[in-house]
């Protein structure tokens, strides 16, 4: 174990939810990012030893949260100490949806994609609070929360930007940004 890196819990650091701003997403829901509930692993920067349900149980009645969109194949939760997240959520009441994307990658089927993110505005639209993850929560849930922009009308320049103003870090991989580009061409 590395001295110099920060230990984050969910007692010393509670989940949080970076919402976008209202006035941004024009529907009476809300839509957030946030990292993996419950993550137990080690990165370049900090040791993450969280507690699934402590993560869950803050999300549901701290923020409110409706629905969260796991973007975590079960390789990777189970790598992050957290094979029963979807589950888990569910038995607190919160619904779920998932669409893996591996790490630091793009969406490898666009008809997913785009139905996954039609979802996601189906939901913020009648009022629900959907909340986003991967691991970290900037990389490709600001892929997912951007498009969700694009497809309500923004620019692809205008929907990173306001993503990346709402989660520090977000987006932060060239291709993630140029990808939203092309979802914009499209859309």
């Amino acid at each position: 174990m590395n001295a110099m890196k920060s230990i984050y819990t969910s007692k010393n650091l509670p989940v949080g939810v970076d919402f976008l701003p209202s006035d941004r997403l024009t529907q009476p829901g809300r839509l957030g990012l946030t990292i993996a509930p419950g993550r137990n692993d080690e990165d370049s920067k900090a040791i993450w030893q969280r507690d699934l349900q402590a993560d869950l149980t803050r999300l549901k009645d701290h923020y409110g949260v409706d629905r969260l969109v796991c973007l975590l194949d079960v390789a990777e939760r189970t790598e992050l100490g957290i094979p029963t997240l979807l589950e888990d959520a569910e038995n607190l009441g919160i619904a779920t949806e998932t669409l893996p994307i591996v790490d630091d990658s793009l969406p490898t089927d666009l008809g997913q994609f785009t139905a996954l993110v039609d979802r996601i505005l189906a939901f913020t639209g009648v009022g629900e609070t959907v909340v986003v993850h991967c691991r970290g929560g900037g990389g490709r849930t600001g892929t997912v929360v951007a498009a969700c922009l694009v497809k309500l009308g923004y620019s692809a320049e205008d929907a990173i930007a306001t993503v990346q103003n709402a989660r520090v870090g977000a987006l932060s991989v060239a291709a993630q940004r140029d990808f939203i580009h092309r979802f914009a061409a499209q859309a």
